[in-house]
């Protein structure tokens, strides 16, 4: 089931390098190809995450949504899916970074039916 939810956003959001669906454990559950890197950046997302919320809780900030990072060369877009699990994408075009996050917004609602 995963896998055709990642296909599906793949194919249907421009600009993806990747797309992973992983656990706040940073195991990734389901991913369009495989990469090396694959399970280091599930890993590093899932730390960075439980930063993030630490430092959200500190605030009284509310429950975390979504993150990005941009860098010189590659975007990082995070979507949380519950608060266990997560969507992420990696891309190298800024120009469909919004694009990205509006698509994981959407599809964030549809998985969350289907995982919780």
């Amino acid at each position: 089931m995963f896998h055709s939810l990642i296909k599906e956003i793949w194919s249907t959001t421009p600009g993806l390098e990747n797309v992973l669906l992983s656990g706040i454990d940073g195991i990734v559950i389901a991913r369009h190809h495989e990469s090396d890197k694959d399970e280091i950046v599930a890993a590093e997302a899932a730390s960075l995450i439980k930063d993030v919320q630490r430092f959200g809780e500190e605030m009284e900030a509310g429950a975390l949504k979504a993150l990005t990072a941009q860098y010189e060369d590659t975007m990082i877009a995070i979507q949380m899916v519950t608060p266990e699990y997560l969507l992420l994408g990696v891309l190298s075009d800024a120009q469909y970074l919004g694009l990205v996050q509006y698509r994981f917004t959407l599809k964030s609602y549809e998985w969350y039916s289907a995982i919780a």
